[in-house]
């Protein structure tokens, strides 16, 4: 079980790359099973570098929050808001296998809320999530999200064509 005072939420940086290449190495095949796979490069230490560049340099920019989740200190997940502008971003994250049914998703959606409110001051924010993905849909849907539109074979997950919605959050 996952105590709140075991978590926090970090933004990513470069002392991080060695054990996040670790962590997304693997839960890659959890994480295939669910979304849409990285390029091969992603899992080099070169990749995961170049990785971790972008979402500073978008972080920069104010177009991007990049999150690292640690339980205990160990990286058990990722989390970003996406996109920043115009009042509203999109909201992402990745749980490892072993951490789901802890109510981690719904924490690190609660982190990202209170990041758009506070640091960002969005009025709306946005998710994209596989039909198949029930979880994910639940975490969101707790959180106040509600589906607006449908997109048929939007994303290829292991070969197969998934239909997803996107879920939107105006109470924010």
């Amino acid at each position: 079980m996952c105590h709140a005072k075991d978590i926090a939420f970090q933004l990513i940086a470069q002392q991080d790359a060695a054990e996040l290449l670790q962590f997304e190495v693997a839960e890659r095949v959890w994480f295939e099973q669910h979304i849409e796979a990285r390029a091969e490069h992603f899992y080099t230490p070169e990749g995961i570098r170049q990785h971790i560049n972008e979402c500073l340099a978008l972080n920069t920019q104010g177009r991007m929050r990049p999150f690292i989740i640690q339980h205990r200190g160990a990286i058990v997940g990722c989390a970003n808001l996406r996109e920043i502008g115009n009042g509203y971003a999109k909201v992402g994250y990745r749980i490892a296998q072993h951490a789901c049914g802890n109510g981690l998703a719904q924490k690190a959606l609660h982190y990202l809320i209170n990041e758009a409110r506070g640091v960002y001051q969005l009025k709306e924010l946005f998710a994209i999530v596989s039909l198949d993905n029930r979880a994910s849909q639940r975490v969101l849907e707790k959180a106040g999200f509600e589906v607006i539109e449908k997109l048929p074979e939007y994303s290829v997950v292991a070969g197969r064509k998934l239909d997803c919605v996107v879920m939107k959050k105006t109470d924010v």
